[in-house]
């Protein structure tokens, strides 16, 4: 990663907590064409309950505002807060072990809470690492979820 793009990135979360108590510990990581913001705030509950919503907002927002100054860059940014990544990781998991139990156990295809694009990406990654299973994004907008099926191979 260029040293202005991390000068930017660094500059732009210490401006982002600027006017509030919070002192932000900052992590940057690049790997292929993203780069993985880290923030550790003290206060990460602010952002990621009870919802992820404050965390997926920020995100948006930084994503923004890097590819305003830096419009030829092809960088993806991911930002977590809080481990929102991981903690969003193990409940995806989760929701899958039981849905896959819950498809055994019927025979039927299980159709999945609406969730956000990033869920849904977790979700189908998930599905695909597991036997005999499919899975395929249904609905749109707010209503877009997974449904997951027994493989027809």
């Amino acid at each position: 990663m260029k040293q202005e793009v991390e000068d930017f990135l660094q500059q732009m979360i210490k401006s982002f907590f600027a006017e509030w108590p919070i002192r932000p510990e900052i992590n940057l990581e690049e790997n292929d064409s993203t780069i993985s913001i880290t923030v550790h705030t003290g206060r990460d509950f602010m952002f990621v309950q009870p919802n992820p919503q404050p965390v997926l907002a920020v995100q948006h927002l930084w994503r923004i505002i890097f590819k305003t100054k830096f419009p030829d860059l092809s960088y993806r940014l991911i930002v977590d807060i809080g481990n929102f990544r991981e903690t969003q990781q193990k409940y995806i998991d989760k929701l899958i072990t039981e849905a896959i139990w819950q498809l055994k156990a019927s025979g039927n295809a299980v159709h999945m809470a609406p969730m956000t694009s990033f869920e849904r990406r977790l979700v189908h990654s998930k599905v695909a690492e597991e036997a005999g299973f499919v899975s395929e994004s249904e609905g749109t907008g707010m209503d877009r979820h997974v449904v997951i099926r027994v493989s027809s191979e």
